[in-house]
């Protein structure tokens, strides 16, 4: 948001925008009402609007209308607006939908020469019920777009300017204003010492070879759910809901680490507490797996898997720091050293580790089967009509492609968090009696 104010601010001020107007006098125009359902995807319900009077006012740097080259793919200066790349208002009769309304639009052109001018605005369904009994005039139409591209580039610009400064500024505060006096002469481990002490405490290598598990089996999810919801899904609501779905599962996440975790504490050991987590976990993907196999599209539907996955994901990152924390006393009982800062310093790098990992998947599963974020971003006049004609769904990846991304979402991380399931299962001891036992000896050594 911050971004887009700062972007917003500066580009009106801007001296680069340019504005170009297209009419019916200058211009063919192919325009398309679509119906959106409650969820926000498009119908099957269309109609073409034959208007007399059309403006189509847009706004940006040349750059938008240089157009997209792509010889691969035919584009030779394709110019392609829509609701993520643009401000739009568009007004028929009476009627004015302005960004933020339940609508949508998209707009493309071979090229800003060519003449010819394909349009499909989506609305919701009482609007478009007026438009088929003939309530509304579509004789003459209006559109506004103005391009967020300068908005963007502007906004980040000085977003990260001020973000530099108050960067410098608050370093330099800490720097002048705290002072520490250390009276402890510690000896600092070196990097062979560390990982020494670390493969010498087999419950600790247990705990974070666990931890690189679980969390390789999230991110993998969370790398390809943007993909999930844009080509699976679908539909011209996907970003919304790809939003909302995320604000939810981040939510759930949160509140299972101060609610739930604290709530199963007073019930269970934090032993059993992980195997509850793992198996709401296997689960969730199951049913999200079922769920895509089956057509569903509501997003909060999905919502009951994102529950499972991400209350469980949630609290399983208060569980296994628990553990960590277990594996400081072990290891001082068996190596006669306490190593808190390895241990727990470990806890950061297997995270960032499982992130790469998931990465990695990620971009596999995206490779092998040719999807690209961006598959379906540029639309020339012709993949515009038949983005219209199949209800707003894109054939810019086959169905063999989805069905991989669907198995690799879900199959994948059930598979590594059985792994992880029974592999903790196998080689970690430290139960409550245990820690019990060890508190003991090392209070007895003392």
């Amino acid at each position: 948001m911050a971004v887009a104010a700062l972007g917003s601010k500066a580009a009106a001020n801007s001296t680069d925008n340019i504005l170009k107007t297209f009419d019916s006098s200058n211009t063919n125009f192919s325009v398309y009402v679509v119906e959106r359902d409650a969820d926000g995807n498009p119908t099957s319900n269309t109609s073409t609007v034959i208007g007399n009077d059309i403006v189509l006012n847009v706004t940006g740097i040349q750059k938008v209308f240089d157009g997209v080259v792509d010889e691969e793919n035919g584009y030779n200066g394709v110019v392609s607006l829509n609701g993520d790349n643009t401000n739009y208002s568009f007004t028929y009769g009476d009627t004015t939908y302005v960004e933020g309304d339940d609508c949508d639009i998209n707009v493309a052109m071979d090229s800003v020469d060519s003449g010819v001018v394909a349009i499909a605005i989506y609305v919701p369904s009482d609007a478009f019920n007026q438009l088929m009994n003939g309530e509304v005039d579509l004789s003459k139409m209006t559109i506004d777009m103005t391009s967020t591209m300068e908005v963007e580039r502007l906004g980040f610009k000085y977003f990260s300017i001020i973000i530099g400064a108050l960067f410098i500024l608050f370093i330099g505060i800490t720097c002048a204003c705290i002072k520490e006096k250390s009276t402890v002469d510690m000896q600092t481990a070196s990097i062979g010492q560390m990982f020494k002490a670390l493969i010498q405490n087999d419950q600790a290598m247990t705990i974070v070879i666990t931890i690189v598990l679980v969390n390789t089996a999230l991110y993998i999810t969370s790398n390809l759910l943007i993909y999930f919801f844009k080509y699976d899904l679908a539909g011209s609501n996907w970003q919304g809901n790809y939003t909302l779905f995320n604000t939810f599962a981040g939510g759930m996440q949160i509140l299972a680490m101060m609610i739930l975790f604290p709530l199963l504490r007073k019930a269970f050991t934090t032993l059993r507490i992980f195997y509850i987590c793992v198996a709401a976990e296997i689960v969730g993907y199951i049913v999200l797996l079922v769920m895509a196999l089956s057509g569903v599209t509501s997003v909060f539907i999905f919502f009951l898997p994102g529950f499972l996955i991400m209350s469980g994901a949630g609290i399983l990152n208060v569980v296994v720091t628990v553990f960590l924390a277990n594996t400081v006393d072990y290891g001082e009982l068996k190596n006669y050293r306490r190593d808190e800062s390895v241990i727990f310093s470990m806890q950061t790098f297997v995270v960032k580790l499982a992130s790469g990992i998931a990465a990695l998947v990620a971009s596999v599963c995206l490779a092998i089967f040719n999807i690209q974020k961006d598959s379906a971003a540029t639309l020339d006049v012709a993949g515009l009509q038949a983005k219209v004609a199949n209800s707003g769904l894109l054939e810019s990846i086959d169905a063999n492609s989805v069905i991989g991304l669907r198995m690799i979402m879900t199959v994948g991380p059930t598979i590594v968090l059985v792994i992880a399931f029974l592999f903790f299962r196998a080689k970690y001891i430290l139960t409550d009696e245990k820690l019990a036992e060890i508190s003991e000896e090392l209070n007895a050594r003392k």
